[in-house]
């Protein structure tokens, strides 16, 4: 299993967030490629960075794996949009990750554009 740190090493855009699901750290491939800095994006929710229609289900979902600790989408490639800073849409690789640390879980992903 990939951990937050292998990720963090890859040359790909990369995002944290904290068991509550608010993002805690971007790199600079993040910024570049995005648009979004660390102040526009830290303290908010993931969702700031996934279509509005996307944004319901990963809430449900991130509950969802918070109770039980399972998840169908972690730590595999999924084909997303992610949101930039101008609002465009970029169809991206998302290489999602979970750590237990703790009594709870954060979470990180590198994100590889794909147009």
């Amino acid at each position: 299993m990939v951990t937050i740190e292998e990720l963090r090493r890859q040359p790909l855009p990369f995002i944290a967030a904290d068991r509550d699901g608010c993002i805690v750290e971007i790199n600079d491939l993040f910024q570049s490629t995005y648009g979004w800095t660390l102040e526009d994006l830290e303290g908010q929710s993931l969702s700031m960075i996934l279509p509005d229609s996307f944004r319901d289900a990963h809430h449900l979902g991130f509950s969802r794996f918070q109770i039980v600790g399972e998840s169908q989408i972690l730590n595999h490639p999924l084909e997303l949009m992610t949101i930039c800073k101008d609002q465009q849409a970029i169809n991206s690789e998302h290489f999602i990750v979970a750590e237990r640390r703790g009594d709870g879980w954060v979470f990180a992903a590198t994100l590889r554009p794909l147009s």
